[in-house]
């Protein structure tokens, strides 16, 4: 077994285990979700995968060779086009939102926070801290389709069936095998202390995951002084 199915698969089982249990995973999975605190959900992420594809490409700055370099703009790509898009084009259109709203959002502290760790991770480390930063925030999902599809009522057209089917899609399965494959290449022969290291970066990561779906998505949780930010930077003219 590599450092994936020995160490992270218990850690993710029992992450999942306490994710699929929230109300607002419940309120998914039934269709009982309130129409906006799923808006709050898609603009929320849509900010913080921007800033989590910035972390991507931090990592690929400190590739060493052109394999290194080739597979981790796969992951860049894929998450800009296949994760950034995907919000700002479909869900967005799903929801009813516009694109200048979509960019206005300011990123809640929960989102902020999180980016700011897997920065700091990309920045301060080599791949290996990198890959485990970022991981979980693919890999729970895979976990969150394939645990809860199967039992999920909802009509195949349902806006919520569509969310979970999309984490269990042959494109997504295959890019999550595709860095577990890495993990346990980037992962492998590390010291018990390199390893330790590792898992911490990796279980501050999921508990981040687990903070937005307890409370922050919930809630709709934003900065306790909200109206003092200006319009975004970026609707602001020239």
């Amino acid at each position: 077994m590599g450092f994936y199915e020995e160490k992270l698969v218990p850690v993710i089982r029992e992450v999942c285990g306490v994710i699929e249990e929230t109300p607002h995973m419940q309120d998914i999975v039934k269709g009982t979700m309130p129409y906006e605190k799923f808006r709050f959900q898609i603009k929320q992420n849509y900010q913080y995968l921007m800033d989590y594809t910035r972390c991507w490409a931090v990592g690929f700055s400190k590739c060493s060779c052109f394999a290194e370099m080739e597979e981790w703009y796969q992951i860049v790509k894929n998450t800009m086009e296949g994760t950034v898009m995907v919000n700002r084009d479909f869900w967005a259109e799903q929801v009813g939102v516009d694109l200048e709203e979509m960019d206005a959002v300011i990123e809640a502290p929960a989102k902020r926070s999180y980016t700011a760790f897997q920065l700091m991770c990309a920045e301060q480390g080599g791949l290996a801290e990198c890959m485990m930063a970022l991981f979980p925030c693919n890999i729970l999902y895979r976990y969150f389709g394939e645990d809860l599809l199967p039992g999920c009522t909802l009509p195949e057209d349902n806006m919520y069936y569509q969310w979970l089917a999309f984490y269990v899609s042959e494109a997504y399965l295959n890019k999550t095998d595709n860095e577990i494959r890495m993990v346990n290449r980037l992962c492998r022969n590390k010291t018990e202390r390199e390893q330790a290291k590792l898992l911490e970066i990796f279980a501050v990561s999921c508990n981040y995951e687990i903070l937005q779906w307890q409370d922050m998505y919930h809630n709709m949780t934003t900065w306790p002084l909200d109206h003092i930010f200006p319009t975004k930077f970026t609707m602001a003219e020239e």
